[in-house]
């Protein structure tokens, strides 16, 4: 019994969070993104972020119910519908994270405020005082020479369109998907 005791007690220790809100694009826009993806995996570029499709992380969240943390996004999700993009630039977060940057970020802005304080009580305490910076993540990686260099060869400014909100676990695995257009 011990060992079990144990064992819970590792595992909520490095529980970072339960569920992760993501805006995911039409396939057009998914395709593009994943292409460039796809070329640095091609060319041996190793990007530490989880294996998630092309998408705009909204925040995570923790609720040990489930069913509980749907019910809540299914009232908010009324307040949100597809969102039309503009990405005209590469750049990067501390020379770490290489990223597609949204141009008209107002709307995310927007979409996020709806989640924060419709999910509050479900937010990290650790992220509350974040600035956002929505941002589609291309790579993560200690040195992003290589990645840059072949991600800017490849990336043309783009209109896209952000159709899906979705619910994750931290496995990767999809909860919920809801489609904005409807």
């Amino acid at each position: 019994m011990k060992m079990d005791t144990d064992k819970n007690f590792k595992e909520s220790k490095t529980k970072e969070y339960d569920y992760v809100l993501q805006l995911g694009f039409d396939k057009q826009t998914e395709n593009y993104i994943q292409n460039i993806k796809n070329t640095l995996k091609e060319n041996n570029i190793i990007d530490k972020e989880k294996n998630w499709k092309p998408h705009i992380t909204v925040d995570i969240y923790n609720c040990d119910d489930e069913r509980l943390f749907i019910k809540k996004v299914d009232k908010i999700i009324n307040k949100i519908k597809a969102v039309n993009l503009k990405c005209k630039n590469l750049n990067n977060f501390n020379d770490r994270t290489l990223y597609i940057e949204p141009f008209n970020k107002e709307n995310l802005l927007k979409i996020k405020t709806i989640f924060d304080d419709g999910l509050a009580e479900f937010r990290l305490e650790n992220r509350k005082n974040k600035i956002y910076k929505p941002h589609i993540t291309l790579c993560t990686n200690d040195d992003l020479t290589s990645a840059t260099q072949i991600s800017s060869q490849m990336f043309m400014p783009f209109n896209g369109k952000i159709k899906y909100l979705w619910i994750y676990n931290p496995a990767v695995n999809l909860i919920k998907e809801y489609d904005l257009t409807e």
